[in-house]
């Protein structure tokens, strides 16, 4: 068991092993994806996990000549008591200035203006939205909640008190993100961060979860509750797209493809307060005049598959709601999940055959928080307008792209080489640090690196609900408290060598 859990913590190993069971998925799982996986996917496939894998090597390598035996030092316990302290306050702060603006500032209501942009996301382009700097703001801390819940994770026998409590409370800064942007992934995110934090645990010879605070029986009820929130969030999205329909495509036509980058100065932008008066109205004609609008959805699960996903359901799911073993609505639920985890392969090959008309996109794509900041303060910019372009005419605009083609997309093929030879790279560092040394920075990094592994079927390590974020907290973080670790000891070595000790 001691070895097959080292295994699994082995960053090139477990990539081998997500992309080995998403391929069978692929093959015999619920969801028919016509041809795939193509032999174009296959060999994409085969490259990139070869270069990860020389890239760990070389960050194994690179590693060893500052883990050696004079950096084997022990953290300071009350250094990460405070940095789990810190990081909670700042990531629930920063959740709660996003939620002010977004709620109350914004001028817009939040749950409406966040589910319709999930059903057309292209009207980001027309809706005058006030965004004040308390957004920008609270978007520099919200990420420090995922490092300070992942840093609990890693240390949590040596964490006691208040510490222990807000690092467990900072849990609210990424379910407060999914729920301000009606999204998944935030949570999915936290969850494999929390897999990726028992894994390397697991590969330093300790238990899963640490003792002393109940997080196996937190986490089994935090999966549960995700489970049941992404049902109801995918039922309520589905339900509200169809009764917005007319609504979207009214908005719809308000867009001139050619010039997105200036549509929002122009006589056309809607207002956050009349998007809102529109949304209730809406909502309260078909409460009027509709007696059942959920059940609008479930009229054929093979119509909604074929024109939302061009895909289809296997015999074997078709003949089973037909045997009544559950739902259409059940069956929907189901392979909308299964879907969301798969479909990676799909639109791989669609970039593979779109590749000759796909410009680089230097990171746009991938960085969530690059496009509001374009979008505002560089409205003349038409790289956002490019990109719109781009992926809907590789019809792959609005899905998860995988790790390979997010790469491919925001950097060209060059660029997307460099890219997953850094993710490999990161990976052999932190996972030869991690091995060596009870240093913070490596122990972090390898977390993430193990989490966008786990989650690269889906995304890219910079795309994930704002990864690109989460990482730059956890390097802030580590080098803060690896830093003040150093000095302590530094400060020890001197009063030891002229005979004064110290409490330090």
């Amino acid at each position: 068991m001691s070895a097959i859990s080292r295994s699994l913590s082995s960053p090139p190993l477990l990539l081998i092993l997500v992309w080995c069971a998403i391929l069978i998925g692929v093959v015999v799982g619920p969801i028919d994806y016509p041809l795939q996986p193509s032999k174009p996917v296959l060999i994409i496939l085969l490259v990139g996990i070869v270069l990860f894998n020389v890239a760990y090597g070389l960050g194994v390598r690179s590693a060893r000549p500052l883990f050696g035996s004079a950096f084997n030092k022990s953290t300071k316990v009350k250094a990460i008591d405070v940095a789990v302290a810190v990081t909670a306050v700042v990531g629930v702060t920063g959740i709660a200035l996003i939620a002010v603006d977004r709620t109350i500032l914004s001028g817009v209501s939040n749950s409406g203006y966040s589910e319709l942009l999930r059903c057309a996301p292209a009207l980001v382009e027309v809706l005058e939205i006030k965004r004040g700097p308390l957004l920008y703001l609270g978007y520099l801390m919200f990420s420090f909640g995922f490092v300070s819940l992942t840093l609990f994770h890693l240390r949590g026998e040596e964490i006691k008190g208040w510490p222990a409590i807000l690092g467990q409370l900072s849990i609210v800064s990424p379910i407060g993100y999914a729920v301000l942007y009606s999204g998944r992934m935030p949570i999915l995110f936290l969850i494999s961060l929390g897999c990726a934090a028992g894994l390397v645990r697991l590969g330093s010879g300790r238990p899963m979860f640490p003792r002393g605070h109940r997080l196996l029986l937190k986490t089994v009820i935090a999966v549960l509750l995700f489970a049941l929130y992404s049902n109801a969030i995918w039922a309520r999205r589905q339900n509200f797209c169809v009764q917005m329909g007319g609504l979207i495509r009214e908005l719809t036509a308000k867009i001139d493809p050619g010039t997105l980058s200036q549509i929002r100065r122009s006589a056309e932008s809607i207002s956050a307060a009349d998007l809102s008066a529109q949304i209730q109205n809406r909502l309260a004609f078909l409460e009027t005049n509709s007696s059942k609008p959920s059940e609008m959805l479930s009229s054929s699960i093979l119509m909604i598959m074929e024109e939302s996903w061009h895909v289809r359901p296997r015999q074997y799911v078709i003949s089973a709601i037909q045997a009544g073993y559950f739902s259409e609505r059940a069956a929907l639920s189901m392979l909308s999940s299964w879907f969301y985890l798969t479909h990676g392969i799909r639109i791989l090959d669609l970039v593979w055959h779109a590749r000759s008309d796909l410009s680089p996109l230097y990171g746009v794509y991938e960085i969530g928080v690059l496009s509001p900041i374009l979008r505002v303060f560089l409205p003349q910019n038409q790289l956002l307008a490019s990109m719109k372009t781009q992926l809907n005419a590789a019809e792959v605009y609005g899905f998860f792209p995988s790790v390979w083609a997010a790469a491919y997309i925001d950097f060209g093929s060059l660029g997307a080489v460099f890219y997953i030879l850094l993710w490999g790279f990161a990976a052999g560092w932190s996972a030869y640090g991690t091995r060596r040394t009870d240093r913070i920075t490596p122990c972090l990094v390898l977390s993430f690196t193990l989490a966008t592994i786990l989650l690269s079927p889906i995304q890219g390590p910079l795309g994930i609900a704002n990864s690109a974020l989460v990482l730059l907290s956890i390097i802030i973080t580590g080098i803060a408290v690896d830093l003040s670790s150093s000095s302590s000891i530094f400060r020890l070595s001197i009063a030891g060598r002229t005979g004064k000790v110290t409490d330090a």
